[in-house]
């Protein structure tokens, strides 16, 4: 994605990309939204700034005038927006993602940090499937149920409800129980995980490179605690908002 948000295309690495099932970009209205007071909102800056991605709160909105947002901070520092700036906006709402263009009306200092917007006319968005999946490169260990070691891999996407495991050693049969650790980065803070999967499927294929065998392993995630589960949804969203064209 270009630096200079006045050379990005929305429509191009917004929320509405196509992917799988062929769901299509359509128009959103603002209500569409349901944005509430606090609501965690993506802004991307323009290259003035030095910081092309920071995140903001909903402060309130002015229907068809302004929609005032919480001043971005990138690193502890306040990210210095001046009138007339351009930004674009993500944000993930229930099952949809959306994006929209704006420009700065006012940077205010009293009486707090805070911006005025543009009030979006046109919102660009999309509604996320329930198992939605991201491409990720997570290396990824794998173990058996009682606790030996079966391999490293890659995790090559990832859902709510499972992952696609790229490995160059066998880790099962289809309906073996395994063990997956892999580390998640959610805003910032890393996060180990530790999860059970079943293996549903496996294909495998002469490895060109190594003149071995390397595998795919499609596998659902096996009595997922609520943190888990959370944790997962959390870093599935995170990745819809941040990196759009990862959506499969």
């Amino acid at each position: 994605m270009s630096e200079d948000t006045n050379n990005d295309d929305l429509g191009r690495e917004g929320p509405a990309d196509e992917h799988d099932e062929g769901e299509a970009q359509r128009g959103f209205t603002f209500e569409d939204m349901r944005l509430a007071v606090g609501d965690r909102l993506q802004i991307e800056c323009t290259a003035r700034t030095g910081v092309r991605r920071a995140f903001v709160r909903v402060v309130g909105y002015v229907d068809g005038i302004s929609l005032l947002v919480s001043t971005p901070v990138s690193g502890g520092r306040r990210v210095e927006l001046v009138e007339n700036d351009p930004v674009i906006v993500r944000v993930f709402s229930r099952q949809s993602a959306f994006a929209f263009r704006a420009s700065v009306l006012r940077a205010c200092r009293l009486p707090l940090d805070y911006v005025h917007l543009s009030f979006p006319t046109v919102i660009q968005g999309s509604v996320i499937r329930k198992a939605t999946r991201v491409r990720t490169q997570f290396p990824v260990q794998v173990s058996t149920e009682a606790g030996s070691a079966a391999g490293e891999g890659t995790m090559l996407n990832l859902s709510a409800t499972g992952a696609l495991i790229h490995t160059h050693a066998a880790l099962g049969e289809q309906g073996s129980i395994v063990r997956l650790r892999f580390d998640a980065d959610l805003h910032g803070v890393q996060s180990e995980l530790d999860i059970a999967a079943e293996i549903r499927n496996v294909q495998q294929a002469p490895d060109a490179e190594s003149e071995g065998i390397e595998y795919h392993y499609g596998v659902d995630f096996h009595a997922l605690g609520a943190e888990d589960r959370m944790k997962i949804k959390s870093l599935v969203y995170q990745t819809i908002i941040e990196q759009p064209r990862r959506i499969i």
